[in-house]
């Protein structure tokens, strides 16, 4: 009876243990997206993050680095803004497996940059085919609105936790 408890004592502690390291041991992050879009192209785009290209394209999703950027731009009316923007993937899942990805956008509008939530996930297919692009403030069913210019001020902050994933935004007026 003895021989009997110690093994079953045995068996629920490597259980545990086995179950805890299991549990406990992620997978690797997900990977991380950001797109700028805009409804008439930047006179000028400055961003510092070395996975964005110099030549950037309306919607599509660049695959990108955790991180805080600096990043400017001038609007197609001359109005000039800046902003520091925040990129935190997603941890990785329990038993090995990857976290998701994450897809991030900010529109450059004329009144300042601006996260926009779309109502469904994202994924590297949906990037618009050209420059031009569609009018991000026309926001699909369910979707924020971005704030309008008369109640945003020239300075402000934004963020967006989905899934576990983050996007801070901070952004100024230039001068």
């Amino acid at each position: 009876m003895k021989i009997r408890t110690t093994i079953g004592f045995f068996a629920v502690i490597c259980i545990l243990i086995c179950g805890t390291l299991f549990t406990s041991c992620k997978g690797p992050e997900g990977e991380a997206y950001l797109a700028y879009s805009w409804v008439s192209a930047p006179l000028y785009l400055y961003d510092e993050n070395p996975s964005i290209p110099s030549t950037v394209h309306n919607g599509t999703y660049y695959k990108t680095n955790e991180g805080s950027y600096y990043m400017e731009y001038i609007a197609w009316d001359d109005s000039a803004w800046w902003m520091t923007y925040k990129i935190s993937a997603n941890p990785g899942q329990p038993f090995f497996q990857e976290g998701e990805p994450a897809y991030f956008e900010i529109s450059l509008y004329s009144f300042g940059p601006s996260i926009y939530q779309w109502d469904e996930p994202r994924s590297a297919d949906n990037s618009m085919d050209d420059d031009t692009g569609s009018d991000p403030s026309a926001a699909p069913a369910g979707s924020s609105e971005p704030i309008p210019p008369a109640d945003r001020g020239d300075s402000g902050t934004e963020s967006i936790v989905r899934g576990g994933y983050t996007l801070e935004i901070e952004w100024g007026k230039l001068e």
